[in-house]
C-alpha cells in the first residue's frame, strides 16, 4: 500500500511540478531503514529522473542496508550546539552515494566561506 502511495505522490509531483522536483527526501524512518531503502528503490524504478535522499538520526548504517537506494544519507541526529551541517562543529555527515554504495563525506561542502 505504501509504494503504491509513494508512486502516486511522485507521478503527481512531476505532474504538477515537472522538472522542478529533482528529489525524493526521506526524513527520519530511523525504526525502519530498510524499508525506507526499499521505498527509495520503488522511487528509482517509477521515477529514475528523481534524486533520492534519506535524512537520518542514526549514527550510523545497520547492518546489511542498501545505501545504493539513494544519491544521498545525512547521519547524525541534531544538536544545538554543535550546530547544523554548515557548522564545522557539526555531528551530522552529508554522504554522496555512488551506485556501488560507497559513500563520499560532502558535508565540508556546505560549510560557510568565511
Amino acid at each position: 500500500m505504501m509504494k503504491a502511495i509513494l508512486i502516486w505522490v511522485a507521478v503527481l509531483l512531476g505532474a504538477r511540478y515537472g522538472r522542478s522536483v529533482t528529489c525524493v527526501a526521506f526524513m527520519g524512518g530511523d525504526a525502519g531503514p530498510h524499508k525506507i531503502a526499499r521505498l527509495a528503490g520503488t522511487v528509482r524504478k517509477t521515477c529514475p529522473e528523481l534524486r533520492t535522499a534519506w535524512y537520518s538520526g542514526r549514527e550510523e548504517l545497520p547492518e546489511g542496508f542498501e545505501a545504493a537506494a539513494f544519491d544521498y544519507v545525512k547521519l547524525g541526529g541534531w544538536v544545538e550546539a554543535l550546530g547544523p551541517l554548515t557548522a564545522p562543529t557539526t555531528n551530522q555527515r552529508l554522504y554522496r552515494v555512488g551506485p556501488d554504495g560507497t559513500m563520499e563525506d560532502i558535508t565540508k561542502l556546505f560549510r560557510r566561506k568565511s
